[in-house]
């Protein structure tokens, strides 16, 4: 009885200690969950991984004060401020782009040409010293003194030329090489020539800083066809070379009047052969309307009877009292009426530069302000806008003094008249 006692006591004892550990093990069980693994204010608290004050504070990454503010990369006094990249004294100026479908293709024009050898009733002016209204400054003369020698320009001081040069194209002038004149009735060259003729041109082109050449071809050599085809051909290919290298090479003409006629073409001297070979290529043509030696015009009728002429009748350039009738007919003729009984080569007005002589002294048939005023006026009512004047020469302009006229007469002839005369006409023109 003693033993079974002992047994019932030891199984209840053991009962009691595993109930003690059991019910220890599940009270640790339930408060785990409660203090470590879900605790808010460690894994999930607001103050760490999603507070506002660290990465989406609008202090920092999204401060209009920095990336955005107007001061520093839209202001306008800085980028697009108009004094700096569009004022007109440094990019727009005509004599750095120099192509002929901007300003230089339809602007009005004043051309002269320059010398420096001197004579009666003239200065020998400077080039820096030449009145601005002239646009285009033509330096006499680039010519050959024998047949299939090469042309030469050889002024009396070259390095003066020089810098009289680059100071006209500071002001945006163009300066041409004038090739021939009177004494260059030898600009004669065959197919042997070409690649020399070409160097020549280029040498006096390159050494000056030119902008291109004027062809004054005088006398004999006109009558040479092969002479102007190998010319012209050598003009295309600098021409063609420059635009390559996006520069315009301008090509320009001055012929004497005889020489406009068609007929002329095909013998005796003539400048259709220039005309055709550099269609598309020349910048504009301004003939001579002085030395004709009673060359002229004849009227025809619907001009006779605007003008108050006798049909048929011819006006020449001598005629002092008919200089506007004479210079209004002769461009109406060569521009934009082809006359049957004058038969000249039509030339585009707006590729049509009109030459006078600035005095009687500069040449034979010169001009006067009211001879010039008339006929700007007569070729404005009929609608003929031309591209402005050309004068032989600069040099008689810059000359203030008594200069001879017609009939054994004196004049006072001022300072720059002849530029102050385009300004008051032809500069007014607006281009079609």
């Amino acid at each position: 009885m003693k033993k079974i006692l002992s047994i019932i006591l030891a199984i209840s004892l053991v009962s009691y200690s595993l109930n003690f550990v059991i019910s220890c093990d599940f009270g640790s069980i339930n408060k785990n969950p409660n203090e470590n693994p879900t605790t808010p204010e460690n894994p999930t608290t607001p103050e760490n991984p999603t507070t506002p004050e660290n990465p989406t504070t609008p202090e920092n990454p999204t401060t209009p004060e920095n990336p955005t503010t107007p001061e520093n990369p839209t202001t306008p006094e800085n980028p697009t401020t108009p004094e700096n990249p569009t004022t007109p004294e440094n990019p727009t100026t005509p004599e750095n782009p120099t192509t002929p479908e901007n300003e230089w293709s339809y602007k009005n024009l004043l051309v002269g040409y320059w010398y420096d050898w001197g004579g009666s009733y003239q200065n020998s002016v400077k080039l820096k010293d030449i009145d601005l209204r002239y646009d285009v400054i033509n330096l006499s003369f680039l010519y050959a003194s024998s047949a299939n020698q090469m042309p030469v320009f050889n002024p009396n001081n070259p390095s003066e030329v020089k810098e009289g040069v680059n100071y006209l194209h500071s002001k945006g002038k163009k300066v041409l090489i004038s090739m021939g004149g009177q004494t260059g009735s030898e600009m004669r060259f065959n197919e042997n020539n070409k690649n020399d003729l070409k160097k020549s041109i280029l040498n006096v082109v390159n050494y000056y800083d030119l902008d291109g050449l004027d062809i004054d071809w005088e006398g004999s050599c006109l009558t040479d066809r092969t002479s102007q085809r190998i010319t012209s051909e050598v003009l295309i290919d600098i021409k063609n070379d420059w635009q390559k290298q996006n520069k315009h090479f301008y090509i320009t003409m001055a012929p004497e009047l005889p020489y406009l006629k068609n007929s002329t073409e095909s013998s005796g001297g003539s400048y259709i052969p220039f005309f055709k070979q550099l269609e598309n290529y020349y910048d504009w043509i301004q003939p001579q309307f002085y030395n004709g030696w009673a060359f002229g015009p004849y009227v025809e009728q619907s001009e006779s009877e605007e003008l108050g002429l006798s049909l048929h009748s011819i006006v020449s350039n001598d005629d002092f009292d008919k200089r506007a009738e004479f210079y209004y007919l002769m461009t109406k003729y060569l521009t934009t009426k082809y006359s049957r009984l004058n038969d000249f080569y039509i030339i585009k007005p707006n590729k049509f530069v009109l030459g006078a002589s600035t005095n009687e002294p500069a040449g034979r048939g010169g001009a006067y302000e009211n001879a010039l005023n008339k006929c700007y006026n007569l070729l404005k009512d009929n609608n003929i806008i031309i591209r402005g004047l050309m004068t032989w020469a600069i040099n008689y302009d810059a000359y203030e003094g008594q200069v001879p006229s017609v009939n054994n007469q004196y004049i006072m002839f001022y300072k720059w008249s002849f530029a102050k005369w385009y300004s008051n006409t032809f500069f007014k023109n607006k281009q079609l």
